[in-house]
């Protein structure tokens, strides 16, 4: 399958495409893209560069994330039980890439580079409410430009299935994992 296309110059996308992917159908995402890149044009801003401050400062005009829920988003959340609004989850995780000093699609694949540091994000990340599994945290990467796995349930029932495993057995870490290690031995991008 081919890689997404992402958003090499925007990391406000990559934030909001990640986590509003998740358990929903892929149409729903671009609703909320376009309606954030509508808004952002309106205020001759230009979505497709920018970033966390850009991203932060729209929260702020509309009240925080119910009203950005309105306006931008839906009221998907990050759980069918108990979740909080995806919006939410959203400005979240551009906090914390905002207190990592990390402002641009640029900004992320150079601390890539440093394996701690994007260990530290990625903890910080995952600590968002509904972020615990790490799925958007290697997504949001992807759309960034850094080559990775998004190990999404149908790539970790792929994985099972190709290892005869049970589904419920194989974990997004242990595909992540797997899925790099092939790509390694292979010597192609995972």
């Amino acid at each position: 399958s081919q890689a997404p296309p992402g958003y090499r110059d925007g990391l406000a996308l990559c934030v909001i495409d990640s986590i509003q992917s998740t358990g929903v159908t892929y149409s729903s995402v671009e609703n909320v893209v376009s309606r954030y890149r509508s808004y952002r044009r309106e205020q001759n801003g230009d979505p497709n560069r920018d970033g966390v401050p850009e991203l932060l400062a729209t929260f702020d005009e509309l009240d925080g994330p119910h009203g950005w829920a309105q306006k931008i988003g839906n009221n998907n959340r990050t759980s069918t039980s108990g979740g909080v609004l995806k919006s939410q989850a959203i400005r979240e995780a551009a906090r914390v890439l905002n207190e990592a000093g990390i402002e641009t699609a640029a900004d992320l694949r150079e601390a890539a580079q440093d394996e701690a540091q994007l260990a530290r994000m990625g903890t910080a990340w995952c600590a968002v409410t509904g972020q615990r599994s790490g799925i958007t945290w290697h997504y949001v990467q992807m759309l960034a430009g850094i080559p990775g796995v998004k190990p999404d349930r149908m790539v970790s029932r792929f994985v099972a299935d190709s290892l005869g495993l049970s589904s419920t057995g194989v974990t997004p870490r242990f595909s992540l994992e797997i899925l790099t290690a092939a790509a390694k031995d292979m010597n192609i991008s995972p």
